[in-house]
Protein backbone atom coordinates (compact mmCIF):
# COMPACT_ATOMS: atom_id res chain seq x y z
CA UNK A 1 0.00 0.00 0.00
CA UNK A 2 2.84 2.19 1.04
CA UNK A 3 4.66 1.86 -2.65
CA UNK A 4 1.47 2.26 -4.63
CA UNK A 5 0.38 5.82 -2.96
CA UNK A 6 3.82 7.20 -3.24
CA UNK A 7 3.84 5.98 -6.92
CA UNK A 8 0.43 7.95 -7.61
CA UNK A 9 1.55 10.58 -5.44
CA UNK A 10 4.77 11.10 -7.57
CA UNK A 11 2.47 11.02 -10.72
CA UNK A 12 0.52 13.54 -9.36
CA UNK A 13 3.35 15.48 -8.76
CA UNK A 14 4.62 15.26 -12.11
CA UNK A 15 1.60 16.17 -13.20
CA UNK A 16 1.98 19.28 -10.75
CA UNK A 17 5.28 20.21 -12.08
CA UNK A 18 4.30 20.01 -16.01
CA UNK A 19 0.92 21.87 -15.55
CA UNK A 20 -0.56 18.59 -17.07
CA UNK A 21 -4.17 19.26 -17.44
CA UNK A 22 -4.18 22.48 -15.95
CA UNK A 23 -5.58 25.13 -16.62
CA UNK A 24 -9.26 23.05 -16.95
CA UNK A 25 -10.60 23.45 -20.42
CA UNK A 26 -14.38 25.27 -20.30
CA UNK A 27 -15.64 23.14 -23.11
CA UNK A 28 -19.17 21.38 -22.44
CA UNK A 29 -21.09 19.97 -25.00
CA UNK A 30 -24.14 20.47 -23.78
CA UNK A 31 -24.45 22.46 -20.55
CA UNK A 32 -22.30 25.53 -19.53
CA UNK A 33 -22.19 22.88 -16.25
CA UNK A 34 -18.30 22.23 -16.59
CA UNK A 35 -17.50 25.92 -17.45
CA UNK A 36 -19.32 26.47 -13.97
CA UNK A 37 -17.26 23.57 -11.97
CA UNK A 38 -14.11 25.46 -13.39
CA UNK A 39 -14.64 28.75 -12.52
CA UNK A 40 -13.87 26.77 -8.53
CA UNK A 41 -10.90 25.33 -9.77
CA UNK A 42 -8.79 28.43 -11.30
CA UNK A 43 -5.81 27.64 -8.69
CA UNK A 44 -3.41 24.58 -9.31
CA UNK A 45 -2.36 24.29 -5.94
CA UNK A 46 -6.39 23.86 -5.28
CA UNK A 47 -7.01 21.35 -8.05
CA UNK A 48 -4.47 18.60 -7.91
CA UNK A 49 -5.47 17.55 -4.54
CA UNK A 50 -9.11 18.25 -4.97
CA UNK A 51 -8.76 15.89 -7.89
CA UNK A 52 -6.57 13.16 -5.96
CA UNK A 53 -8.66 13.31 -2.57
CA UNK A 54 -12.09 13.04 -5.16
CA UNK A 55 -10.51 9.98 -6.56
CA UNK A 56 -9.67 8.80 -2.97
CA UNK A 57 -13.37 9.32 -1.85
CA UNK A 58 -14.35 7.07 -5.30
CA UNK A 59 -11.85 3.94 -4.41
CA UNK A 60 -13.13 4.28 -0.89
CA UNK A 61 -16.41 3.46 -2.57
CA UNK A 62 -15.48 0.64 -4.84
CA UNK A 63 -13.94 -0.78 -1.76
CA UNK A 64 -17.75 -0.40 0.26
CA UNK A 65 -19.23 -2.74 -2.25
CA UNK A 66 -16.43 -4.77 -2.53
CA UNK A 67 -16.43 -5.57 1.60
CA UNK A 68 -19.95 -5.56 1.73
CA UNK A 69 -20.82 -8.04 -1.22
CA UNK A 70 -17.58 -10.52 -0.18
CA UNK A 71 -16.21 -10.12 -3.37
CA UNK A 72 -13.12 -12.07 -1.85
CA UNK A 73 -12.62 -14.76 1.15
CA UNK A 74 -10.72 -12.02 3.39
CA UNK A 75 -10.63 -8.43 3.26
CA UNK A 76 -8.66 -6.86 1.06
CA UNK A 77 -7.33 -2.83 -0.61
CA UNK A 78 -6.20 -4.58 -4.04
CA UNK A 79 -10.09 -2.91 -5.24
CA UNK A 80 -8.89 0.91 -3.92
CA UNK A 81 -5.27 0.42 -4.63
CA UNK A 82 -5.69 -0.64 -8.40
CA UNK A 83 -8.10 2.00 -9.05
CA UNK A 84 -6.14 4.87 -7.72
CA UNK A 85 -3.08 3.32 -9.73
CA UNK A 86 -4.80 3.47 -12.77
CA UNK A 87 -6.24 6.84 -12.77
CA UNK A 88 -2.82 8.36 -11.40
CA UNK A 89 -0.65 6.57 -13.88
CA UNK A 90 -3.10 8.22 -16.82
CA UNK A 91 -1.99 11.31 -17.50
CA UNK A 92 -5.40 12.10 -19.55
CA UNK A 93 -7.42 12.10 -16.82
CA UNK A 94 -5.15 14.39 -14.66
CA UNK A 95 -5.97 16.31 -12.81
CA UNK A 96 -10.06 16.92 -12.68
CA UNK A 97 -12.14 16.21 -16.05
CA UNK A 98 -15.97 15.86 -16.58
CA UNK A 99 -15.35 12.31 -16.33
CA UNK A 100 -14.05 12.48 -12.73
CA UNK A 101 -17.72 13.70 -11.43
CA UNK A 102 -19.42 10.70 -14.00
CA UNK A 103 -16.86 8.49 -12.15
CA UNK A 104 -18.59 9.23 -8.82
CA UNK A 105 -22.04 9.14 -10.15
CA UNK A 106 -21.52 5.43 -11.71
CA UNK A 107 -20.19 4.94 -8.89
CA UNK A 108 -23.04 5.36 -6.46
CA UNK A 109 -24.82 3.99 -9.54
CA UNK A 110 -23.43 0.02 -8.68
CA UNK A 111 -23.58 0.97 -5.12
CA UNK A 112 -27.24 1.82 -5.54
CA UNK A 113 -27.74 -1.22 -7.77
CA UNK A 114 -25.97 -3.85 -5.61
CA UNK A 115 -27.67 -3.51 -2.35
CA UNK A 116 -30.96 -3.34 -4.22
CA UNK A 117 -30.63 -7.60 -4.79
CA UNK A 118 -33.36 -9.35 -4.98
CA UNK A 119 -35.32 -6.04 -3.92
CA UNK A 120 -37.27 -5.02 -7.02
CA UNK A 121 -39.64 -2.74 -3.90
CA UNK A 122 -36.62 -0.62 -3.69
CA UNK A 123 -38.29 1.63 -6.16
CA UNK A 124 -36.14 4.70 -4.30
CA UNK A 125 -32.70 3.18 -5.26
CA UNK A 126 -33.66 2.71 -8.79
CA UNK A 127 -34.09 6.35 -9.21
CA UNK A 128 -31.36 7.63 -7.56
CA UNK A 129 -29.47 5.02 -10.10
CA UNK A 130 -31.37 6.58 -12.83
CA UNK A 131 -31.12 10.26 -11.45
CA UNK A 132 -27.03 9.49 -10.99
CA UNK A 133 -26.93 8.44 -14.93
CA UNK A 134 -28.96 11.54 -15.84
CA UNK A 135 -26.60 13.80 -14.24
CA UNK A 136 -23.25 12.22 -15.91
CA UNK A 137 -24.97 12.58 -19.06
CA UNK A 138 -25.02 16.40 -19.05
CA UNK A 139 -21.39 16.35 -18.66
CA UNK A 140 -20.46 13.20 -21.01
CA UNK A 141 -23.65 12.67 -22.79
CA UNK A 142 -22.54 9.42 -24.86
CA UNK A 143 -22.65 8.04 -20.53
CA UNK A 144 -26.46 7.76 -21.10
CA UNK A 145 -25.54 4.48 -23.33
CA UNK A 146 -24.80 3.26 -20.28
CA UNK A 147 -28.83 3.11 -19.05
CA UNK A 148 -29.23 -0.27 -21.15
CA UNK A 149 -26.53 -1.76 -18.83
CA UNK A 150 -28.21 -0.46 -15.53
CA UNK A 151 -31.31 -1.93 -17.06
CA UNK A 152 -29.39 -5.26 -17.53
CA UNK A 153 -28.06 -5.03 -13.66
CA UNK A 154 -31.41 -4.90 -12.36
CA UNK A 155 -31.96 -8.37 -13.94
CA UNK A 156 -29.36 -9.49 -12.95
CA UNK A 157 -29.44 -8.68 -9.98
CA UNK A 158 -34.00 -10.04 -9.90
CA UNK A 159 -34.80 -6.89 -9.05
CA UNK A 160 -36.33 -5.82 -12.46
CA UNK A 161 -39.83 -5.22 -12.53
CA UNK A 162 -42.42 -2.42 -13.63
CA UNK A 163 -41.93 -0.67 -10.86
CA UNK A 164 -38.43 -0.67 -10.79
CA UNK A 165 -38.15 -0.15 -14.60
CA UNK A 166 -40.54 2.78 -14.00
CA UNK A 167 -38.63 4.29 -10.89
CA UNK A 168 -34.88 4.51 -13.25
CA UNK A 169 -36.38 5.28 -15.97
CA UNK A 170 -38.12 8.35 -14.08
CA UNK A 171 -35.07 8.99 -12.31
CA UNK A 172 -33.20 9.75 -15.69
CA UNK A 173 -36.34 12.18 -17.26
CA UNK A 174 -36.42 13.92 -14.34
CA UNK A 175 -33.52 15.39 -14.65
CA UNK A 176 -33.85 16.14 -18.61
CA UNK A 177 -37.32 17.41 -17.50
CA UNK A 178 -35.58 20.02 -15.63
CA UNK A 179 -33.45 20.80 -18.49
CA UNK A 180 -36.28 21.26 -20.93
CA UNK A 181 -38.40 24.22 -18.53
CA UNK A 182 -35.11 25.50 -18.43
CA UNK A 183 -35.48 25.85 -22.19
CA UNK A 184 -38.86 26.66 -22.29
CA UNK A 185 -37.66 29.70 -20.27
CA UNK A 186 -35.24 30.94 -22.13
CA UNK A 187 -36.60 29.97 -25.95
CA UNK A 188 -33.78 27.97 -26.68
CA UNK A 189 -33.84 24.32 -27.38
CA UNK A 190 -30.08 24.65 -28.64
CA UNK A 191 -29.06 21.91 -25.41
CA UNK A 192 -31.14 19.04 -26.57
CA UNK A 193 -29.89 19.64 -30.18
CA UNK A 194 -26.08 18.83 -28.72
CA UNK A 195 -27.20 16.67 -25.90
CA UNK A 196 -29.00 14.62 -29.21
CA UNK A 197 -25.53 15.41 -31.96
CA UNK A 198 -23.01 14.50 -29.29
CA UNK A 199 -24.44 10.86 -28.38
CA UNK A 200 -24.67 10.41 -32.10
CA UNK A 201 -21.24 11.70 -32.87
CA UNK A 202 -19.52 8.03 -33.26
CA UNK A 203 -15.52 8.36 -33.95
CA UNK A 204 -14.72 4.30 -34.46
CA UNK A 205 -11.54 4.13 -33.14
CA UNK A 206 -8.33 4.66 -35.70
CA UNK A 207 -5.37 1.82 -36.17
CA UNK A 208 -3.24 4.44 -35.80
CA UNK A 209 -4.41 4.71 -32.27
CA UNK A 210 -2.74 1.24 -31.53
CA UNK A 211 0.60 3.31 -31.51
CA UNK A 212 0.00 5.89 -28.63
CA UNK A 213 2.22 5.63 -26.02
CA UNK A 214 -1.30 4.89 -23.61
CA UNK A 215 -1.78 1.51 -25.24
CA UNK A 216 1.28 0.00 -23.46
CA UNK A 217 -0.29 0.39 -19.74
CA UNK A 218 -4.12 -0.50 -21.66
CA UNK A 219 -2.66 -3.75 -23.67
CA UNK A 220 -1.54 -4.81 -19.81
CA UNK A 221 -4.98 -4.08 -18.62
CA UNK A 222 -6.81 -5.70 -21.37
CA UNK A 223 -4.84 -8.83 -20.65
CA UNK A 224 -5.22 -8.98 -17.51
CA UNK A 225 -9.11 -8.28 -17.97
CA UNK A 226 -8.89 -11.50 -19.96
CA UNK A 227 -7.08 -13.62 -17.72
CA UNK A 228 -9.65 -12.77 -15.40
CA UNK A 229 -12.34 -13.50 -17.25
CA UNK A 230 -11.36 -16.98 -17.87
CA UNK A 231 -10.57 -17.20 -13.96
CA UNK A 232 -13.78 -16.41 -13.32
CA UNK A 233 -15.84 -18.72 -15.47
CA UNK A 234 -13.66 -21.60 -14.58
CA UNK A 235 -14.15 -20.96 -10.77
CA UNK A 236 -17.67 -19.79 -10.87
CA UNK A 237 -19.26 -22.73 -9.11
CA UNK A 238 -17.37 -22.10 -5.79
CA UNK A 239 -18.85 -18.20 -5.21
CA UNK A 240 -21.96 -17.52 -3.57
CA UNK A 241 -24.74 -16.72 -6.29
CA UNK A 242 -24.53 -13.39 -5.37
CA UNK A 243 -20.32 -13.02 -5.72
CA UNK A 244 -21.55 -14.71 -9.32
CA UNK A 245 -24.49 -11.91 -9.77
CA UNK A 246 -22.04 -9.20 -8.78
CA UNK A 247 -18.92 -10.21 -10.81
CA UNK A 248 -20.97 -11.29 -13.92
CA UNK A 249 -22.23 -7.69 -13.80
CA UNK A 250 -18.92 -5.95 -13.58
CA UNK A 251 -17.48 -8.08 -16.82
CA UNK A 252 -20.62 -7.00 -18.57
CA UNK A 253 -19.46 -3.30 -17.92
CA UNK A 254 -16.14 -4.01 -18.69
CA UNK A 255 -17.30 -5.23 -21.89
CA UNK A 256 -19.69 -2.38 -22.06
CA UNK A 257 -16.92 0.48 -22.13
CA UNK A 258 -14.27 -1.46 -23.80
CA UNK A 259 -17.31 -1.02 -27.16
CA UNK A 260 -18.12 2.91 -26.41
CA UNK A 261 -14.40 3.14 -26.40
CA UNK A 262 -13.87 1.74 -29.59
CA UNK A 263 -17.30 4.09 -30.53
CA UNK A 264 -16.37 6.97 -29.12
CA UNK A 265 -12.65 7.42 -29.97
CA UNK A 266 -12.87 11.50 -29.78
CA UNK A 267 -13.83 10.61 -26.02
CA UNK A 268 -11.82 7.76 -25.47
CA UNK A 269 -10.33 8.84 -21.69
CA UNK A 270 -13.51 9.23 -20.66
CA UNK A 271 -14.52 5.49 -21.58
CA UNK A 272 -11.02 4.26 -20.87
CA UNK A 273 -11.59 5.94 -16.92
CA UNK A 274 -15.39 4.10 -16.42
CA UNK A 275 -13.53 1.12 -17.60
CA UNK A 276 -11.24 0.84 -14.42
CA UNK A 277 -14.41 0.93 -12.36
CA UNK A 278 -15.11 -2.39 -12.97
CA UNK A 279 -11.89 -3.72 -14.11
CA UNK A 280 -9.95 -2.53 -10.71
CA UNK A 281 -12.60 -4.96 -8.59
CA UNK A 282 -11.97 -7.67 -11.45
CA UNK A 283 -8.43 -7.66 -11.15
CA UNK A 284 -8.23 -7.29 -7.49
CA UNK A 285 -10.32 -10.94 -7.57
CA UNK A 286 -8.32 -12.32 -9.84
CA UNK A 287 -4.97 -11.40 -8.21
CA UNK A 288 -6.05 -12.62 -4.94
CA UNK A 289 -6.88 -15.69 -5.96
CA UNK A 290 -3.72 -16.30 -7.23
CA UNK A 291 -2.36 -17.96 -3.85
CA UNK A 292 1.24 -18.30 -4.87
CA UNK A 293 4.33 -16.44 -5.02
CA UNK A 294 3.30 -15.53 -8.64
CA UNK A 295 0.39 -12.60 -6.71
CA UNK A 296 3.25 -10.38 -5.74
CA UNK A 297 5.01 -10.70 -9.31
CA UNK A 298 1.90 -9.85 -11.35
CA UNK A 299 0.99 -6.88 -9.12
CA UNK A 300 4.65 -5.30 -9.33
CA UNK A 301 4.12 -5.95 -12.82
CA UNK A 302 1.35 -4.13 -13.71
CA UNK A 303 3.19 -1.19 -10.95
CA UNK A 304 6.02 -1.19 -13.17
CA UNK A 305 4.12 -1.15 -16.20
CA UNK A 306 1.42 1.27 -15.89
CA UNK A 307 4.16 3.73 -14.18
CA UNK A 308 6.33 2.94 -17.18
CA UNK A 309 3.20 3.69 -19.48
CA UNK A 310 2.47 7.15 -17.36
CA UNK A 311 6.31 8.27 -18.11
CA UNK A 312 6.40 7.65 -21.89
CA UNK A 313 2.99 9.74 -22.41
CA UNK A 314 4.80 12.84 -20.27
CA UNK A 315 7.78 12.03 -22.20
CA UNK A 316 5.20 13.02 -25.57
CA UNK A 317 3.61 15.70 -23.68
Amino acid sequence: MLLTFMTCLICWGIGYFYSIGFPLSEYSAVLPLWGLICSFLSIDFVVYPAGFLLIIFIAFIIQRICDRDMLTSERTRLPFLLFILLISTNPGLLPFKEVSIVLLCIAFMIHELSVSYQSPEATGRFFNAGALIGISGLLVPQVLWIIPLLWIGMYQFRSLNFKSFAASLTGILIIYWFILAWCVWKHDFSIFSSLFSSITDFHIISTSTLFHPYMIGFAGLFLLLILAFLHINTNASSNSVRVRMMLSFLLNMSVWSLLLIILYSKNSDSFIAILYLPASVIMSYFIYNIRNVFRFYIYYSILILWTFSFILQVWNY
